[in-house]
């Protein structure tokens, strides 16, 4: 039962993070993402990437170095998704 404390913050991140995200983002129609909504957004994300490399800090201090380096490869790709998203916004 290690990092329990880091899994309970993943999951509050994510639902932070999702409640956040407007409708576009799951492919229903909505208006154009403005600016402020897409940075509160991208910020929610953000939430999630910290919490999840403390997750992953801690799996490879609790000696799962396997289920750790998996998660790290996950956060690169949800960084590359945030990049995308980020980059699509008009300035």
């Amino acid at each position: 039962m290690a990092c329990e404390v880091q899994k309970l913050a993943v999951a509050v991140a994510f639902g932070n993070a999702v409640v956040s995200t407007p409708g576009v983002a799951f492919g229903t129609v909505a208006p154009p993402l403005e600016p402020l909504i897409a940075a509160k957004m991208w910020l929610s994300w953000v939430g999630v990437l910290v919490a999840l490399k403390f997750l992953s800090n801690c799996l490879d201090e609790a000696g799962r170095h396997q289920d750790a380096e998996t998660l790290r490869q996950e956060i690169n790709k949800l960084k590359s998704e945030m990049e995308s998203i980020k980059n699509s916004v008009p300035h």
